[in-house]
């Protein structure tokens, strides 16, 4: 009796211990949410989008085994997303195909609206903090390097306190450092 109790108990946990996030418990609920009332309303375009949103959290969650995703990695995920299908319309609009980018509009303000929901600071926020960051180091010391700006930031407590992840941090320094430095 107990042999068949284990195993149930040990993939509940497992799985609660997968998503330890709250927002990401929030977020793929709602997700789930609304692709249900994607197909009862007949959105296809939604529903594609939803489920390959789906899709990706879960591809993203088994590849990072050894510590679980929270909402700074779904919003870099949808990052992620958002720069394919501004890609994918560029490409489509070139060859005259805008049947196709018309769809990718379509699924590009999907996602947009999805990342605006995250409890994630926005990337003008972010710019605006790093820059103010930038030149108060200039201020000391305005020979810096790339490397030695990136030495400055506390790694460990600024995502955080930021409420933004570590690669929307690093792609705003690398952005700004040639205006603040050059």
């Amino acid at each position: 009796m107990f042999k068949r109790c284990i195993p149930l108990v040990s993939r509940g946990i497992c799985a609660h211990l997968r998503y330890n996030s709250t927002v990401v418990d929030l977020t793929v609920a709602g997700l789930k949410t609304d692709l249900k009332q994607a197909m009862i309303n007949k959105d296809d375009v939604r529903k594609t989008t939803i489920r390959g949103i789906l899709s990706s959290i879960k591809n993203k969650t088994i590849d990072a085994k050894d510590h679980s995703i929270d909402e700074f990695g779904i919003f870099d995920l949808y990052s992620k997303m958002i720069t394919q299908r501004v890609e994918s319309i560029d490409s489509y609009t070139k060859n005259s195909r805008d049947d196709l980018a018309e769809r990718e509009k379509q699924e590009l303000q999907i996602l947009q609206d999805y990342q605006n929901k995250l409890p994630v600071a926005s990337q003008d926020e972010v710019n605006e903090k790093v820059l103010d960051v930038l030149k108060a180091s200039r201020d000391d010391d305005s020979n810096l390097e790339l490397k030695q700006v990136f030495g400055k930031f506390d790694w460990g407590k600024l995502p955080k306190q930021w409420r933004t992840s570590p690669n929307t941090i690093r792609s705003s320094i690398v952005s700004q450092y040639k205006t603040v430095f050059k």
